[in-house]
């Protein structure tokens, strides 16, 4: 069971005193007190323990190796020692296989590893204190190595080191999750429940689970012998129990510092020196993130009330005050304070029909639209419509274009053109081709172009033997190559009339024009037989024509020209964000041009109210056709003539949108009702006191004002709603 040390256990000269100090099996000591603070302060302190760090509340999680009692004095020698070692001893099993065996009667306690089973095990809380006063008067060598009994068997043990190993290796972030060996605990009462204790642990010292060589088991290796210091604990103790901590000392004995802690602690009834260790892992202690930060509230305006303020925080936490501000009606545009009537009637709005009116509007993609627009909206919406159908039914795209699955976006970008229409080529008149919109049409051209430069490379390398524009064509090259045969080894016997005629024929187109054919003469005539052939083949590529259009002309073929209409093309295509929409367009460029230059301020219009309606359903129907579009406009302008006559015109939030008052509920069912009830709680008292004459308008709106910044700069701040009372107090 874990230590307690309070200062009735010290004697008039500071030591222990043996009489009193015991150690307890079953019980445990425990001085209850009231606790100090106000229930805002202890919130706030409450709010720091929060996460992984463990810093206040060290706890109990599943990955902790649950141990017997240790005192942290008889690890003191491992515990400064670099690189000391804790051997993890499993606990027994007794015939009854659910009771594990206390460690005090275990033999597995004695297996010592360069350690006494007195000092891995003390029976008492005298043991401990000895070795705070035996130290110095008995000299002895340090040892690095300690004995830690466990409450897990030996195969659940194995299985929790395991564990712990896997979810560490699975933290991204150094720092995130590491294993600490926890020496000494500081507990006070637990503020939700008095029957048990908050633990926050004094000295964290990292650790590293080590397999043992050619063993089933793991042993800890401390990886340093300076602990991280909890400051967290130190402010905690401070601000909440007014009770401050000593300094950790890494070059002063642990005992010293121990004792210290415990003089600290003894004037308070609540906190409590635990005397104990812990293994477990815990992100490391980050006390910037909870250390005092200095806020800088707006000053109070010459309306303010005091008590209408104290009143409206109340018991809130500041989240809930941030709900019930951004809830309340805007007292600065209510109707005149002389109507009272009339303000009690235009204030009587349920909170809960406020929440589902913006539930059902933020699920139509209208959470940004502010209450005031919702009573014009729909007609707004018909007048948008209508612009857009008008577009629609435009020659340029219902005849030209003939895209009934226009988008919402490319409608928009189309009606924006007029300049990049008026900087066409010249030839696009006669060179206009669809396919040069698609992506994958530039490669192309640049591989016909590549293929185009190679042919002509080829021939002309053989215009040195031959005069090109008198070469035959491709099948009568051919069949004067078989008539001149592949054989120059020897003269022939004759020569006929058909082997005649052929060397007539050669001598006409060669060059040198030689009396008789060798094997070069011949070679070269089946390179020019094979670049002829390739010369045809690319002439009348049917890839190439087709992707390339009019102005692909084979070897023959404007290239800079077909460039310059391949960038216009791709730059049409970039403009609109679309390549079927820009091939429509150049394959009925005259017609297009004519229309366009003429219904250009319809289609403009058709696209402004396109983007309204954008604005106003959202963003994601721009992908969408804009004949849907429109369909779905006209069901949400049918939903909200139907919503008004349900929940009528929203005055009091006419400034506020959907997004703002369901931003100001948590989600949380149970949350969300306790606001709704503050909000008709503060405004039934204000409206009361207003009608009374207890309290003026401007008084309502200064301190409504005042408190709505106040509040944000304690979120910016990340602080509770202590800082706003403390200052309503010293007002």
């Amino acid at each position: 069971m874990a230590r307690f040390l309070n200062l009735q256990d010290l004697q008039a000269d500071g030591r222990p005193s043996r009489f009193n100090l015991k150690a307890r099996d079953n019980t445990v000591e425990v001085l209850h007190g009231n606790q100090t603070g106000s229930r805002h302060s202890r919130r706030q302190s409450d709010k720091a323990a929060s996460g992984d760090n463990r810093a206040l509340d060290w706890g109990v999680l599943e990955s902790d190796i649950a141990l017997f009692p240790h005192s942290p004095l008889a690890l003191a020698d491992v515990l400064s020692t670099q690189g000391g070692f804790l051997d993890l001893i499993p606990a027994t099993i007794s015939e009854d296989k659910n009771d594990t065996q206390d460690p005090a009667n275990s033999a597995v306690a004695s297996s010592d590893r360069n350690a006494t089973p007195s000092d891995s095990q003390p029976d008492t809380l005298d043991q401990t204190i000895d070795l705070r006063f035996t130290a110095h008067r008995h000299p002895r060598n340090p040892r690095d190595r300690f004995n830690l009994l466990t409450r897990h068997n030996a195969a659940d043990l194995l299985k929790q080191c395991k564990k712990i190993l896997v979810e560490n290796a699975l933290v991204k972030n150094k720092g995130e999750r590491q294993l600490y060996l926890a020496a000494g605990f500081v507990s006070w009462p637990d503020a939700s429940n008095s029957q048990e204790r908050k633990r926050a642990p004094l000295l964290l010292y990292p650790a590293l689970l080590v397999r043992v060589p050619n063993e089933a088991r793991y042993e800890v290796r401390l990886a340093g012998d300076t602990p991280e210091y909890n400051q967290a604990l130190m402010l905690h103790t401070e601000q909440r129990f007014a009770v401050k901590l000593p300094e950790f000392n890494h070059e002063a004995p642990l005992s010293d510092f121990l004792a210290q802690v415990a003089q600290s602690v003894q004037g308070s009834t609540t906190l409590a020196l635990e005397f104990d260790i812990a293994l477990g892992s815990a992100s490391l202690l980050h006390t910037e993130a909870i250390e005092s930060t200095a806020i800088e509230l707006p000053d109070v305006p010459a309306h303010f009330n005091v008590g209408l303020a104290m009143s409206i925080t109340g018991n809130k936490s500041l989240h809930q005050l941030n709900a019930v501000l951004q809830l309340i009606p805007n007292y600065a545009e209510s109707v005149s304070s002389n109507d009272q009537a009339a303000v009690a009637a235009a204030h009587t709005e349920s909170v809960a029909g406020l929440r589902k009116y913006a539930a059902r509007l933020a699920a139509e993609g209208l959470d940004h639209v502010e209450f005031r627009q919702l009573s014009t909206l729909p007609a707004m919406i018909s007048k948008w419509t209508l612009a857009v159908d008008s577009g629609l039914q435009s020659s340029t795209l219902s005849s030209v274009l003939n895209v009934p699955e226009l988008s919402s976006r490319e409608l928009i970008r189309l009606a924006s053109i007029i300049e990049l229409i008026d900087k066409a080529p010249a030839s696009i008149e006669q060179f206009a081709h669809p396919d040069l919109c698609f992506s994958n049409t530039p490669l192309l051209m640049r591989r016909a172009q590549h293929q185009a430069r190679l042919i002509e490379d080829e021939l002309e390398a053989l215009q040195d033997y031959f005069l090109l524009d008198k070469v035959p064509a491709k099948s009568q090259l051919l069949g004067l190559i078989a008539e001149l045969g592949s054989n120059t080894e020897h003269e022939h016997d004759y020569v006929d009339a058909d082997y005649f005629n052929a060397r007539r024929q050669f001598m006409e187109f060669s060059i040198e024009k030689p009396t008789n054919l060798t094997t070069e003469h011949r070679r070269l005539l089946s390179q020019l037989a094979k670049v002829m052939r390739f010369r045809e083949l690319f002439v009348n590529n049917t890839e190439y024509r087709a992707a390339l259009g009019p102005a692909y002309k084979g070897l023959r073929t404007d290239w800079a020209l077909l460039e310059q209409m391949s960038e216009y093309a791709r730059e049409l295509s970039d403009v609109l964000e679309s390549e079927s929409v820009a091939a429509q367009i150049l394959s009925n460029w005259h017609a297009f041009r004519a229309a366009y230059s003429v219904e250009l301020d319809t289609l403009q219009a058709a696209a402004e109210a396109c983007r309204r309606l954008l604005g106003t359903v959202g963003t994601r129907w721009q992908t969408q056709s804009v004949s849907a579009l429109c369909t779905h406009a006209i069901l949400i302008r049918s939903r909200l003539l139907e919503w008004q006559g349900t929940y009528g015109h929203v005055e009091n939030h006419a400034d506020k949108t959907p997004a703002i008052v369901l931003s100001s509920f948590s989600g949380k069912s149970r949350e969300d009702v306790v606001v709704e009830t503050q909000v008709d709680e503060t405004r039934t008292r204000i409206d009361q006191q207003l009608q009374a004459g207890e309290i003026k308008r401007e008084q309502i709106i200064d301190t409504l004002q005042w408190l709505l910044a106040a509040s944000n700069a304690a979120s910016d701040k990340e602080l509770d709603i202590d800082a706003i009372v403390a200052h309503l107090q010293i007002a």
